[in-house]
């Protein structure tokens, strides 16, 4: 009561003291409405990311293909988040800390967040092994049209995805695979199928092709479709080491072709022999995918490398003697010494690229093609070295297989 009475003595009288009391209200209401205003404006725009835990709602993708992150972290003097690269996040007065990035290309991302120059995964969004760690992503999704490919579809039959567990003599270590297997393999016993080896790239394991390249939906809508052959698909961890080696892929080759290989013939069933049996891979899965493939004529007919280059000992083609026919014809072992008989051998050899990656396999392809190399050349346009790059190229290479 006293404070209502020095109110009234301040305003002079009734009439003033509860103009001002409406008056206030007023302004505070028209606040609040402007701000749930602008809330429901900002959401309209926005959309949550395909990863984020449920009920969070934040990463939210902007209609510019802006990304906006949010973040509680209330004892915290600076948080960054790290998305191709470093931006400062601002704090409100409730510890919540929020950026938008830059906008985006169409795909996946990694990104972190980075608390007293400690780097860690964003808790609101599922982890993904990449980066050779657990890292967040976010994807900046196409429209509908554009990415129903690659989404899964009500009316289209499900593949299945094992986890497959084995021992390696080669790396003396117990190891793990995925094998996708195509819908109707349970229903029909007495069908065989083709195989593709699917390597992963640098920085990330076994679990790529599925959690980030959604290689079973693009095989399961492929396959719908009558676009690709029905095929098992078996997805290794390209570090595979060999215990006396510092080398962390030594053991690769031999553990594929010595044990990997005749693992999956004996379980599954396959059609073993090399018409039905294609390698590829991402980056420096496309390395591996080249020298297992290459390497091993006696074993693969199909060819497939994504975002990587053919190497083998000092040959290259970065290198000024890329064109030196004699040093193409000395690669694995002769096997592209003569064209005739290399096109004869293999059903296909197909090199993939970002159109944002540079022209470097390009030129590969052209340099091959040149020296009477049968090869295949794809380009993903507007993008890099990333998720929705191999996603495209698995969708094409698929479609040339085993046919």
């Amino acid at each position: 009561m006293n404070r209502i009475c020095n109110y009234m003595d301040e305003y002079g009288n009734c009439t003033e003291f509860f103009h001002h009391i409406f008056t206030s209200k007023m302004n505070r209401c028209l606040s609040t409405i402007l701000t749930i205003l602008s809330a429901v404006t900002l959401a309209s725009s926005q959309t949550p990311s395909w990863y984020n835990l449920t009920g969070k709602a934040y990463p939210q993708v902007n209609k510019d293909n802006s990304v906006t992150f949010t973040f509680y972290a209330p004892s915290a003097n600076a948080v960054v988040l790290s998305l191709g690269r470093d931006y400062v996040m601002n704090r409100n007065e409730n510890g919540l800390w929020s950026v938008t990035s830059d906008p985006q290309e169409y795909g996946f991302h990694y990104y972190s967040l980075k608390v007293g120059g400690l780097s860690f995964s964003d808790p609101s969004v599922y982890a993904f092994y990449g980066c050779s760690r657990y890292s967040s992503a976010v994807e900046v999704a196409e429209n509908k049209t554009d990415s129903q490919w690659y989404l899964p579809k009500s009316n289209v039959p499900h593949g299945a995805v094992r986890s497959v567990k084995f021992w390696s003599g080669v790396c003396n270590e117990y190891r793990r695979m995925y094998v996708y297997t195509p819908a109707g393999y349970e229903t029909d016993p007495g069908r065989r199928y083709p195989v593709l080896y699917l390597q992963h790239g640098g920085g990330e394991d076994e679990t790529g092709w599925i959690c980030q390249g959604f290689a079973d939906v693009i095989l399961d809508n492929l396959i719908a479709e009558g676009k690709a052959e029905p095929m098992i698909i078996v997805m290794n961890n390209g570090y595979a080491r060999i215990p006396e080696s510092g080398d962390s892929f030594s053991g690769f080759e031999s553990m594929m072709t010595r044990e990997v290989i005749p693992l999956v013939d004996s379980r599954y069933r396959t059609i073993n022999d090399r018409d039905s049996r294609a390698v590829a891979g991402l980056s420096w899965g496309a390395k591996q995918a080249y020298d297992l493939g290459l390497g091993n004529k006696d074993l693969f007919a199909y060819v497939g490398g994504f975002s990587g280059m053919i190497v083998i000992g000092d040959f290259n083609f970065t290198n000024p003697g890329f064109k030196d026919p004699l040093k193409l014809a000395s690669a694995y072992n002769g096997v592209f010494r003569d064209p005739v008989k290399f096109n004869s051998d293999y059903k296909l050899l197909f090199i993939a690229n970002g159109e944002t990656e540079g022209t470097l396999l390009k030129d590969m392809h052209e340099i091959l093609s040149e020296r009477g190399i049968s090869n295949i050349y794809y380009e993903s346009q507007k993008t890099a070295h990333e998720w929705l790059t191999w996603r495209r190229s698995l969708h094409a290479f698929a479609q040339k297989l085993f046919k």
